[in-house]
């Protein structure tokens, strides 16, 4: 088993010619797109391209190895990513153009994206996504109430241009929400443009109204729609998917499963399972009781509270939330005027409900890791029965 980083060092002396593009070189892109190209790839207006092995070496001249390690995890493996890919000749001359990073928080858009020419016939425009944790969650979740967010309109504007400019035909991929805007960008483009798209990968990315998975346009792309999501997924079981969606193995637990560097590979495919596991199926359980019990109308605010109160609590991650005061959730979630009393009964219950099973799945995988380092300890003992490892 491998991750992937193993895939690029494997194929590494291998080109696109002599091995077709597949899902795993579309994780790399998906993942290269977290890199800031800002002062090296040419803005969205220029089609000048410059290689991915000159773009690596600008990227680590302009940034320090402490630099790099300041931001958040996923920007910095990312990093690391680039560098690994720079030296291969698989990846070394991929051509990047059009890199766009617009960032408004008065309308809560975060959007960056980036094209490259894989060769003279192939084009991949990577979207890229959030961080992990609360933060990405809460972006993630805006897509219950705000429909299409503006990302969505910007990543759809970027696609038709990028993408008709491309004169090749076209990957369209991102990780976390930038899988989203790829979904949402080649679904809602001009059908001239949708000929010419012969994949859209999304990796753990949070899904659509029901009624939009359900568009005639949706429906239409739903064979070059490739989605993947690992075991324990919360941002990739958020809202609605086709039902095609592959369940990865990963080596991480919970929400760090969001990080594709612990999605398991075989040579060149993900090695999959039947279903993702209790954590995800609560979580996706509960957002979509909550959505029900406070209805379309309200779900903004209801939401916005949820998620500010969980943040000035200093709630980072799912872990945290064995410490929450739910009690006073409850309260200040009562004090809206705008949630009649039945709607506020609804969430009560709900959300008692969830505390319930929360405990009880958080004490059942408590267990089970438990156990599984007891399985450990006692094959380590099994291999060295004159050592002592406890």
């Amino acid at each position: 088993m491998s991750n992937i980083v193993d895939y690029v060092e494997k194929y590494k002396d291998i080109s696109f010619h002599e091995f077709a593009f597949n899902e795993i070189d579309a994780l790399v892109l998906s993942q290269l797109s977290y890199i800031d190209y800002s002062a090296i790839v040419c803005k969205f207006d220029s089609e000048v391209e410059i290689t991915l092995e000159d773009a690596a070496y600008h990227y680590f001249n302009l940034h320090t190895e402490e630099e790099r390690k300041e931001k958040i995890s996923i920007v910095y493996k990312a990093g690391l990513l680039l560098k690994q890919c720079a030296q291969t000749k698989r990846y070394k001359n991929l051509k990047l153009l059009k890199y766009t990073n617009n960032i408004n928080d008065k309308i809560d858009k975060q959007f960056s994206a980036v094209t490259f020419y894989i060769n003279e016939a192939l084009a991949a425009i990577a979207f890229r996504g959030t961080d992990t944790s609360v933060t990405g969650i809460k972006e993630s979740a805006m897509l219950s109430y705000m429909f299409p967010v503006p990302a969505q309109i910007e990543a759809l504007y970027y696609l038709e241009e990028s993408g008709t400019l491309a004169h090749r035909n076209l990957i369209v991929c991102g990780h976390s929400k930038g899988g989203n805007l790829a979904t949402f960008s080649a679904v809602s483009c001009s059908n001239s443009l949708k000929k010419k798209i012969i994949g859209v990968y999304e990796f753990d990315a949070p899904g659509f109204p029901e009624q939009m998975i359900n568009r005639y346009d949706f429906i239409e792309m739903k064979d070059k729609i490739f989605s993947y999501i690992p075991q324990s997924s919360i941002i990739g079981c958020m809202l609605y998917h086709l039902p095609s969606h592959k369940v990865v193995k990963s080596t991480n637990e919970n929400l760090k499963q969001h990080q594709v560097s612990s999605w398991l590979i075989d040579d060149n495919h993900f090695i999959f399972t039947s279903e993702t596991d209790e954590t995800s199926k609560f979580v996706d359980k509960y957002l979509k009781k909550l959505t029900a019990a406070v209805g379309q109308d309200n779900i903004e605010e209801v939401f916005e509270t949820i998620f500010d109160f969980i943040e000035g609590s200093g709630i980072n991650n799912l872990d945290d939330l064995k410490s929450f005061d739910f009690a006073k959730l409850v309260k200040t979630i009562n004090s809206l005027k705008s949630i009649n009393e039945m709607q506020k009964s609804l969430i009560e219950s709900t959300i008692k409900q969830a505390i319930k099973e929360f405990s009880q799945l958080f004490y059942y995988e408590h267990l089970k890791s438990l156990a599984k380092k007891i399985t450990i300890s006692d094959t380590l003992k099994t291999n060295n029965p004159n050592e002592d490892i406890l």
